[in-house]
């Protein structure tokens, strides 16, 4: 679409409003965006809204309409309103009691392009070729007597979120759309969690953040012993770290150590430290990495989920903490999370030998529980419909993949149930994943602390128990090279923009099918609480988390029950629409608890 000129009408009264909106609405899709005096609707108003078609060409200010914005919201019902990152708007017309969820510019793209963070000045910037100005972005809104500036620029983002959708519609064909539809519908249920938030046990969170800090003391001490204040200064400088051991050890151990793309220098990631820390066992360069991996986690834990978690909780209604859910931001539209992030947070209930688990601080309100669903085991599960696997289908379904691969690895059958059998089990998903994304004997033997022959060993009785899932990454990484994107089962696509991204390339589809088996649950999940809530039930019900694949209700101690039974109906449903006729045996597990670490 060729630019719009800046030849706007102004509104502001509810008549014209009224006959504005209905030749929006006849005209078909239409671009929205707000101006307000605040992001939360609760805090501010909404100033003014551009409406922009090639037909249509709007800017309303609501300060001339009785009632302003909440009066008039219920008009756009019936509309086809298009926005970039519509969340925003979406939250605007929830709190109006509006029935309207606004069609995502930004998801259309990332369905077609395959995921991406982006923003309005950047896809203007490498969509249309135009550079746009967002000075006016933070100007005082709440004037009685807005800028020419202030309206010119209100409407221009208008201007170029309906010249945007008209480009990448024109690039969609019905796989694309099926993607958008995916993205775009989980809008609601990502707003109800990010409003709801989960509560922080404060009190327990501090006594967490001592442990790690007693604990972290410790590590300092013994990289202290190992390396002097004379030779390293200051341990979190990595650059002092990199040219320490670049005087110190051979260069045929350099050569093996990974450097970073921008400097050249030694990679000090908690990945690689951990790694070389296999590479020499029972040394005390063994124990140096461990203590300096595990000083670089728990500095990482404390910037991440110390004190800032607190902070965020006190300074929030109700103590709880609203992380941000991002749509669509990882190159297979998987979701990310953001303030904080709590995807970051791991499961298991023991970190670096404490007992210092992060989730068992997020708790339940009063009177309520925690419920929670996650799908067992799903990558897996869909690495073997999509190469139609037979064999690891009914290992997934009816045994136990990693119980297979750790029996190979302890040269006998292991018992899941002891301590031993949880760590190798624990091992062997190790494996399985290093191998489905891709590792080979080399970095497997780093990751799994043995020789380059075991791990190659792992992957031949991966190779030959599971032939078709093992062939299926070849096939995508030949699509890949050949194409420069893969088409995924969801109809979507996933574009290559980087050489080093085609290694990873072949577990995108996985990937990508099992974001959508997950949004469908999520939608569903969202449809059905809904409805419930509709019927009086239900009522204190809220969806409040998803972190990769499971999903996070709190509920009344009374509906506990029904809503565990509600989320697994849903998410069953959730991967039947993806694969009819796949097994959902033994599919989701999880369970009620007062807190995130403790479900049965």
């Amino acid at each position: 679409m060729t630019s719009l000129t800046l030849d706007y009408t102004i509104v502001s009264t509810e008549p014209a409003l009224e006959r504005a909106i209905k030749k929006c609405i006849k005209k078909g899709p239409t671009a929205l965006d707000f101006e307000t005096t605040s992001l939360v609707p609760s805090e501010g108003r909404a100033r003014l809204v551009s409406l922009c078609n090639d037909s249509c060409h709007y800017l309303v200010d609501f300060d001339g309409i009785r009632g302003g914005f909440r009066a008039v919201a219920k008009l756009f019902e019936g509309g086809q309103w298009v926005c970039f990152n519509a969340g925003f708007e979406d939250r605007w017309f929830m709190d109006a009691r509006s029935k309207v969820h606004c069609l995502d510019v930004a998801n259309l793209r990332r369905a077609i392009l395959g995921g991406g963070n982006f923003s309005l000045k950047q896809a203007v910037l490498w969509d249309l070729d135009e550079d746009m100005s967002k000075e006016e972005q933070a100007s005082d809104w709440a004037l009685d007597t807005l800028t020419q500036s202030q309206l010119d620029y209100a409407y221009k983002d208008a201007d170029v979120t309906w010249r945007l959708w008209g480009y990448w519609a024109a690039q969609a064909d019905g796989g694309r759309w099926m993607g958008f539809k995916m993205l775009n519908d989980m809008v609601p249920a990502v707003i109800e969690m990010e409003t709801a938030g989960m509560l922080l046990d404060s009190a327990h969170h501090r006594k967490l953040i001592s442990n790690w800090e007693s604990t972290r003391a410790l590590k300092i001490k013994t990289i202290r012993k190992l390396v002097g204040e004379d030779e390293v200064a200051n341990i979190k400088s990595d650059s002092q770290w990199s040219d320490y051991f670049a005087l110190k050890l051979p260069d045929d151990f350099l050569s093996v150590w990974p450097r970073t793309e921008k400097t050249g220098q030694l990679s000090m990631k908690v990945e690689t430290l951990k790694k070389l820390a296999g590479v020499v066992p029972d040394t005390p360069l063994e124990e140096f990495f461990d203590a300096l991996s595990a000083y670089k986690t728990i500095t990482k834990y404390l910037s991440s989920f110390g004190e800032s978690l607190i902070t965020k909780a006190n300074s929030s209604a109700g103590k709880r903490v609203r992380a941000r859910f991002n749509i669509g931001a990882a190159k297979t539209c998987r979701f990310s999370c953001s303030s904080p992030n709590l995807q970051q947070i791991p499961r298991d209930k023991v970190i670096l030998g404490e007992a210092t688990s992060v989730r068992r601080s997020f708790i339940a309100g009063l009177g309520r529980r925690l419920v929670s669903l996650d799908y067992s085991g799903i990558e897996l599960r869909v690495l073997a419909l999509l190469s139609n696997d037979a064999q690891l289908l009914s290992d997934m379904v009816e045994g136990d993949v990693h119980s297979e691969v750790a029996a190979v690895i302890a040269g006998h059958k292991i018992d899941k149930k002891t301590k031993e059998g949880k760590e190798a089990r624990q091992a062997a998903k190790g494996v399985s994943f290093g191998i489905i994304y891709g590792a080979g004997a080399v970095g497997l033997s780093t990751v799994m602390r043995t020789t380059v022959d075991k791990a190659q060993s792992y992957i031949d009785f991966w190779q030959d128990r599971y032939q078709k899932a093992f062939q299926l990454r070849y096939d995508m990484l030949d699509e890949a090279r050949r194409t420069s994107f893969i088409r995924c089962v969801d109809g979507g696509t996933i574009y290559m923009t980087k050489s080093p991204e085609l290694p990873r390339a072949a577990n995108f589809p996985v990937q990508r099918a099992a974001l959508s088996i997950m949004a469908r649950a999520i939608v569903r999940h969202k449809n059905s609480l809904d409805i419930e809530r509709a019927k009086g039930k239900q009522r204190m019900t809220r969806m409040v988390s998803t972190i990769h694949d499971a999903l996070i209700d709190e509920a009344a101690v009374t509906d506990t029950g029904k809503c565990l039974d509600i989320m697994r109906e849903d998410m069953v449903k959730g991967y039947l629409d993806m694969f009819p006729d796949a097994p959902i045996d033994n599919l989701v597990e999880g369970g009620i608890g007062p807190n995130w670490a403790e479900l049965e």
